[in-house]
């Protein structure tokens, strides 16, 4: 790593955006132009007050639990860093993006193919052939997020995915619709069938969600690990290599000793000492930033330390034990390391570090040891 003053990527103060009202009407206007189509769908097409008047957002709370459900698989699930809430894991752009399309899926899904096609042309319903429905729903639903997929420019491996994983919902939707005719009828409800002819592009879209959550969160899942290992290949090379300074220029004093904290003999310190040891700080920050605010850092440090031999892993948590040097890492924040406004970094070492280390003792007791040299 660079070793000037603002190498470390500590949390910073955020950049200069966009003005958040501007952010704000952006994002409104793409909620609701997905929002009116959906809305005029159900409130012209169905007779019960809750679907014509409630249809739409229900759609779209599918849409954003799917998000929602997406990011948390994605980004570490329930057991994450304190310090990573869910909502900073969630992408709100692709939040209004997905709202802003499947807004337009409604009068495709629930009117033109379920009604006009399904009911109307071909007589197959809920209660005739619920296979056939639902499928039918699904393909034209794969077809719809293929379509706009494309025209977004996303890769042709998410295209494929998303159309394969609404395949994938036939057998959950026909399942949710047979679970929710028993429960009406268990219920003592009447008209059971006009029921669940109603609600079948909804069920079609939930079982949709599901699906779709559960595989793109496991997608992000591991895309976010790889990230993670090549975030910390890079760092875990820097240490090695400030390692290997360390032996081949000071013989006479042990590599370990010198990464891993001070001693009387700090005042006979080389400038040269001081520099790879202020590296050495920066790149064990970086380490504690990646572990308490980086998605799936945790679960790609403990394969990492898998990989690792005996004497990989000392040296590691050699490097990392100058955390426990509060003055001196002090006075490096104080020295300019962030900038000026170094009181929220230096707040979130001084209130981190200490149990980021003993989670590294822990693991390093835990994890199997590679045999590899």
């Amino acid at each position: 790593m660079d070793s000037g003053k603002k190498s470390s990527s500590l949390p910073l103060p955020p950049e200069k955006e966009a003005p958040i009202y501007i952010i704000s009407i952006v994002v409104g206007l793409k909620v609701m132009i997905g929002f009116i189509p959906a809305f005029m769908t159900f409130f012209l097409t169905k007779d019960w007050w809750v679907l014509a008047y409630l249809g739409a957002f229900i759609w779209f709370g599918i849409t954003g639990l799917r998000n929602v459900l997406q990011a948390l698989l994605g980004g570490g699930g329930f057991r994450r860093s304190p310090l990573l809430r869910w909502n900073d894991i969630v992408s709100w752009d692709r939040v209004t993006d997905s709202l802003l399309y499947t807004g337009f899926s409604v009068p495709l899904l629930d009117y033109v193919v379920k009604t006009v096609l399904l009911d109307r042309g071909l007589g197959i319903t809920t209660a005739t052939n619920p296979w056939a429905l639902y499928a039918a729903i699904a393909l034209a639903n794969g077809l719809y997020i293929s379509a706009h997929n494309v025209f977004r420019g996303l890769p042709r491996a998410a295209v494929f995915g998303n159309f394969f994983r609404t395949v994938l919902s036939i057998p959950i939707a026909y399942g949710l619709n047979g679970l929710a005719a028993e429960l009406l009828i268990l219920g003592g409800v009447t008209g059971v069938v006009l029921i669940l002819q109603n609600w079948a592009a909804i069920i079609s879209k939930l079982a949709s969600d599901l699906v779709a959550g559960m595989i793109e969160g496991t997608v992000d899942r591991y895309q976010n690990i790889s990230m993670r290992w090549r975030d910390y290949g890079i760092k875990l090379s820097q240490i090695f290599d400030l390692y290997a300074q360390l032996e081949l220029r000071f013989p006479e004093r042990t590599a370990l000793e010198l990464l891993r904290s001070a001693d009387s003999s700090e005042s006979k310190w080389t400038d040269e000492i001081r520099e790879l040891r202020r590296i050495n700080i920066i790149n064990a920050l970086d380490l504690l930033y990646f572990w308490m605010y980086q998605p799936r850092a945790r679960t790609a440090f403990k394969g990492l330390l898998r990989t690792m031999s005996a004497e990989e892993r000392q040296i590691l948590l050699s490097s990392q034990s100058v955390l426990r040097e509060v003055r001196e890492i002090s006075l490096i924040f104080v020295d300019g390391l962030v900038g000026k406004n170094f009181s929220r970094a230096l707040s979130f070492y001084l209130d981190r570090s200490q149990e980021y280390l003993e989670a590294l003792e822990r693991w390093n007791h835990c994890a199997p040891v590679s045999q590899a040299a």
